[in-house]
């Protein structure tokens, strides 16, 4: 409405809408221009629902964001002739500016960071938009939760429900090959919303959505400058926040006690950590530290993190990910055994999901280690991720099934299970918590993952607005 457009949103995989409820809506609204978000394992779905809703209302202007497409424009393009334009990394400004160059018949030509498609059939990529750098002239992402969202759809194993998710910041300095955020959307110079700001949304989301039990900060990595996190959490306390949060976290920061101390004072209840692997080889090949000289130290660093979250009352979420380029059995057996000695809180283990844009795909392809180029082959029937890796000595399915065992070792074994026992006792919370995550995870554990893929034949499923992003993709 800033920009003078009325706006609708929609989560429809969130909401369990479907193609002809969309369709209503959009009727409904008399909604003129349609902006998808959408990624690597649901490009395919995303351009069969497009294909859809334009079939219905063919005047219809569809822009697609996203990080698949930022990497993949043209190809995204050539998918369908539903498709106009799509925007490139940090899209805010891309679409408002589309949307005023639509509404007044401007040439698109004039849309920084915009890719589109002339009538003549010609792609045409404009200048780059150079990223935001005063991210506190982006509206509060809890507002947007008030306005058109339902806290109770989103859900993770390792934060207290319902949530609401945003970020402090942007941009990662370090350049860990598999991620796709600071490679595909926020890049690796850091920008910061101010303090205030910060604080401010906190005691939105406190005050307006009462029902919100914890906050998940998204940023790629939290803590990277220690001054700034300090005065964040000094300002938290200083304003009697009472709001719990999570944040995503490196394990080898180096974390002072007092810092640590600080944050738990201020509402800190976990740290979602990647690990990614318990092999030095491993975590020098993805390039994990900025200084090579820092691996070797990388995994009793990490043993050290989680032992003074422990003693600060701050709890760790572990990311631990398989089928690294340079992979082999026994990295992921050490790989599992490191997560065992960790003991953090929750665990996951994932297959690497080497997404297009990164440095991790681009060596896959050279190596000719990617098997599956069909997008749709991203996703188990399932809907979780599948590994399209095959490695020389390991294929996509033994990665699978490796991952599938990881979690039984971990999730079944009695010290762990006395554990979540003991907490769940100590903590309604937590123990509301733990039991829905058990139930989640409980098919899983029973069954595995299954390794049928999901074809595009048959009635497409809506992928609406932008989702939450799994911890998955890009474990920090």
């Amino acid at each position: 409405m800033k920009n003078g457009h009325a706006v609708d949103l929609v989560d429809a995989p969130a909401a369990g809408l479907s193609v002809p409820a969309i369709n209503h809506r959009i009727e409904a609204n008399q909604i003129e221009a349609i902006v998808c978000d959408t990624s690597t394992p649901s490009i395919l779905n995303d351009v069969g629902v497009i294909d859809s809703v334009k079939t219905a209302r063919p005047s219809l202007h569809v822009l697609m964001v996203g990080r698949h497409v930022s990497s993949l424009p043209r190809e995204t393009l050539a998918l369908s002739p539903s498709l106009e334009a799509v925007a490139l990394r940090e899209y805010e400004y891309t679409v408002r500016d589309w949307l005023e160059a639509k509404t007044c018949g401007a040439d698109l030509a004039s849309v920084d960071g915009l890719v589109w498609r002339r009538e003549s059939g010609e792609i045409v990529s404009n200048a780059p938009r150079v990223p935001i750098e005063n991210l506190d002239e982006l509206p509060f992402v809890s507002e947007v939760y008030k306005r058109f969202l339902h806290t109770s759809d989103y859900f993770y194993g390792h934060s207290l429900w319902p949530l609401a998710v945003f970020d402090t910041s942007r941009g990662c300095p370090y350049h860990c090959s598999f991620c796709a955020y600071p490679q595909t959307f926020s890049g690796h110079k850091m920008r910061y919303r101010s303090i205030a700001n910060v604080a401010d949304e906190f005691e939105f989301v406190a005050r307006e959505m009462p029902e919100v039990k914890t906050v998940m900060l998204e940023d790629d990595t939290f803590i990277i400058s220690k001054p700034r996190t300090m005065e964040l959490a000094e300002e938290l306390i200083r304003r009697g926040n009472k709001l719990p949060f999570d944040a995503n976290c490196r394990a080898d920061i180096g974390a002072e006690g007092e810092l640590l101390s600080t944050l738990h004072k201020a509402g800190a209840r976990l740290f979602c950590v990647g690990f990614e692997s318990g092999d030095v080889e491993v975590i020098h090949a993805m390039h994990k530290n900025n200084d090579d000289r820092r691996d070797a130290k990388y995994h009793e660093e990490a043993l050290r993190f989680v032992r003074r979250c422990r003693e600060a009352g701050i709890m760790v979420h572990g990311c631990f990910m398989v089928g690294n380029l340079n992979e082999t059995p026994e990295s992921m057996e050490r790989t599992l055994r490191f997560a065992k000695k960790l003991r953090p809180d929750t665990a996951q283990f994932f297959p690497i999901m080497v997404y297009p844009g990164t440095s991790a795909y681009e060596e896959a392809k050279r190596r000719q280690y990617i098997q599956i180029e069909d997008w749709s082959k991203w996703l188990t029937r399932d809907g979780l991720h599948n590994s399209v890796v095959n490695l020389p000595n390991i294929t996509h399915e033994q990665l699978v099934s490796f991952c599938d065992r990881a979690r039984r070792s971990f999730y079944l074994n009695p010290p762990y299970l006395l554990y979540k026992f003991r907490q769940s006792l100590r903590d309604r919370r937590e123990l509301q918590r733990n039991a829905k995550g058990f139930l989640t995870l409980s098919r899983y554990l029973l069954r595995g993952s299954r390794h049928e893929n999901r074809g595009r034949s048959g009635k497409p499923a809506i992928r609406g607005a932008p989702t939450n992003r799994p911890s998955a993709e890009a474990s920090v």
